[in-house]
């Protein structure tokens, strides 16, 4: 029903836009400007220093191949967030904004080399983009992150050199989040600082000319995934003659849930719950000062069927920044929880699994000092403690999802990590 709904709202755009250009047929067509063709782009270079308490992921015993050495504590190189954008950005006579963003992610190990391709309008009527980019619950959304230097704090590049245990909650995205997945999204203009906006996603990890495949998720590690996904946003944003400015956000996620394989040699595949998720945030500066606050809450999207004593889990997560001169320095405290699986009765029944409680605890420290425009270098720290007393439990669940080790590795129950990075970032 949503997508007959948004294929007839998109036709009836397509006919009134039509009407509008018919009607103008009669008049003398004005000398349009040129599109204009900008590129732009960054890379870092990063040198890591960590230590991880967990050392290996263990596989099934049974099945050595399944057994991974992971990092435990040494030094690493590594280039971050390399990419170029190519924008094309036109105007009509009447005023409606146009135009195409192009981005290549530039690493040598990129999961793909095109990161986004797509296409916007933009008008007094509000702002459309139809393609492989982010949606409302990422660029409508406040929270710690905001005010994090270095690679970005808990939501930055740490996975390069931490070990993350299993089922412990430590992303600020929400399940059914969609990266860069084709999709369609609307903006409203902004009214009284108020702005309101809306995402669909046909299928979630299908990105430009990809084949469809319903039958199986399509990552290297497999995973549940949603389809007809619709991403909704709000926020507030308004300053005040005293300089004081706030920001408040509101997005959620709502998305029909398909597990790893519809078919498969698994043991046994069980379906998934629908995702339902949410999130609310604030971001708050006053002079050189920084301050953002973040709640989530996922629900219990994607967990399995029949199992009503897990959840998918919340999050809150803090930042705090001050400015003087060119230099930055910021820090953050992230904390995630959620309900997962726990020891079993002696019938090993699906639905009788008792709770046990898994969470992390991540905090952040950066130092940026700008050096020329454009041109950066920063030190940045982490410590994380992760817990999950339920994850070789939940390893084998997902595992007998997915039937092969090749499609997930095992459970590991906790890690402690510290992790140092000095990096530098030039953008242009």
């Amino acid at each position: 029903m949503i997508r007959y709904l948004l294929g007839s709202t998109a036709l009836l755009g397509v006919v009134v836009f039509g009407a509008s250009v018919n009607a103008a047929t009669n008049t003398p067509t004005p000398t349009m400007a040129t599109p204009q063709f900008k590129i732009s782009g960054q890379t870092s270079f990063n040198s890591w220093f960590f230590r991880n308490k967990s050392i290996y992921l263990p596989g099934d015993e049974k099945n050595l191949p399944c057994k991974r050495q992971t990092y435990g504590r040494g030094q690493l190189f590594t280039m971050d967030d390399a990419r170029l954008k190519f924008n094309v950005d036109g105007k009509t006579d009447r005023g409606m904004e146009y135009g195409l963003v192009f981005t290549l992610d530039a690493g040598s190990f990129a999961e793909r080399n095109v990161r986004e391709d797509y296409l916007y309008f933009g008008g007094s009527w509000g702002r459309l983009y139809i393609g492989d980019t982010y949606g409302v619950e990422d660029t409508m959304a406040f929270g710690g992150f905001d005010q994090l230097g270095g690679t970005g704090g808990f939501n930055g590049d740490f996975d390069r050199v931490v070990n993350f245990t299993t089922g412990a909650p430590r992303s600020v995205n929400l399940v059914g989040e969609t990266s860069r997945d084709t999709k369609f999204t609307y903006l409203t203009p902004r009214w009284n600082g108020i702005q309101i906006g809306a995402s669909y996603t046909p299928r979630m990890e299908h990105r430009g000319e990809m084949e469809i495949n319903s039958a199986t998720s399509v990552l290297p590690k497999k995973k549940p995934f949603g389809t007809d996904n619709i991403a909704s946003g709000i926020n507030f944003i308004h300053k005040f003659a005293s300089g004081f400015e706030m920001a408040l956000s509101g997005t959620s996620i709502f998305a029909e849930a398909h597990p790893e394989f519809k078919t498969s040699k698994a043991k046994e595949v069980r379906g998934r719950k629908n995702i339902a998720s949410f999130a609310f945030g604030g971001r708050f500066t006053y002079q050189n000062f920084g301050f953002s606050a973040e709640y989530g809450n996922n629900g219990k999207s994607l967990e399995f069927k029949g199992q009503n004593k897990s959840n998918a889990g919340q999050f809150v997560d803090f930042g705090l920044s001050y400015i003087w001169g060119a230099t930055k320095f910021s820090t953050g405290y992230y904390y995630g929880w959620r309900n997962a699986l726990g020891a079993h009765n002696k019938d090993d029944l699906f639905s009788n699994y008792k709770r046990v409680k898994a969470h992390t605890n991540i905090v952040t420290a950066a130092i940026d000092q700008k050096l020329a425009p454009g041109l950066g270098v920063y030190l940045e720290y982490a410590y994380y403690d992760m817990h999950n007393k339920a994850a070789k439990i939940e390893a084998k669940r997902r595992n007998d999802n997915v039937g092969d080790c090749g499609g997930f590795i095992g459970g590991v129950p906790t890690n402690k990590a510290n992790a140092f990075v000095i990096g530098s970032r030039l953008v242009f």
